[in-house]
């Protein structure tokens, strides 16, 4: 569990906030978006603005927003400095290509700005507030009791199968198909996945993996044999490529 938990966090972001006004955030997920987005910048070697000694670098983000070291934009506070950087952007880009020799490929600087556009977010997905909540949710319920490794490993399968072609293309489509009425996730089928509180291991795994991570060697399909259902398990064996084995999972392609 995250400790302090998301409900405190929102209160600290909200404190200024005078009654009547529209709060920073109205979301718990806003809350794991900025501080996983700051624990990618501490990654990337910002300085911390707390005491960082032996931390997981989202801990770091989380008492930095706790202790007021960083904050929330509003989504007007937010939208001058979109405003502001764009600006900024564009000024730079139209500077470099003068500068630029003239048989130089004209897009450069558009490629350029696309690629610092990645760095900043960390991710190679673009994924949506749902898409986000209930990877973080499937993660958690398949992988709760399982470590780092684990956890990326789901997310990974998800994700390959939202390339996949085969299987939807928007990744909490993936995690609430159903074919023949059967869910793909047992967490789906049981309820558990809306019962689960996400980790802070959970979202560190999760944000890994959507910043590209995979250790998953291409697998669409994951059993845990201890668990599942003798004629669900040997279905696996029969029909599909078992890849390897870890933590009690099974992973196919």
């Amino acid at each position: 569990m995250l400790h302090p938990s998301y409900t405190d966090l929102m209160k600290v972001v909200n404190s200024e906030v005078e009654e009547g006004e529209t709060p920073v955030v109205n979301s718990r997920y806003s809350i794991v978006l900025a501080t996983a987005k700051r624990a990618r910048q501490i990654i990337a070697g910002e300085t911390p603005l707390v005491e960082a000694d032996g931390k997981k670098p989202l801990s770091v983000a989380i008492q930095e927003l706790e202790n007021g070291k960083i904050k929330i934009l509003s989504e007007e506070e937010a939208a001058a400095q979109e405003a502001l950087e764009a600006q900024a952007a564009a000024e730079a880009a139209a500077k470099a290509l003068e500068e630029a020799p003239a048989e130089e490929n004209e897009e450069a600087p558009a490629e350029e700005a696309a690629e610092e556009a990645a760095a900043e977010t960390g991710r190679i997905y673009e994924v949506s507030e749902e898409d986000y909540d209930a990877l973080l949710r499937l993660v958690e319920a398949e992988a709760s009791g399982e470590d780092i490794k684990g956890k990326l490993l789901v997310a990974n399968v998800v994700l390959n199968r939202v390339k996949s072609g085969v299987f939807p293309d928007t990744i909490k489509e993936v995690i609430y198909q159903r074919q023949n009425g059967r869910a793909q996730f047992s967490p789906v089928a049981t309820g558990k996945i809306d019962r689960v509180a996400v980790s802070e291991e959970t979202v560190e795994a999760v944000e890994r993996a959507l910043c590209g991570e995979d250790e998953s060697a291409g697998a669409l399909y994951f059993v845990a044999p201890a668990y599942a259902d003798a004629g669900n398990h040997q279905w696996f064996r029969d029909n599909l490529t078992l890849l390897f084995s870890y933590e009690g999972h099974e992973f196919y392609a």
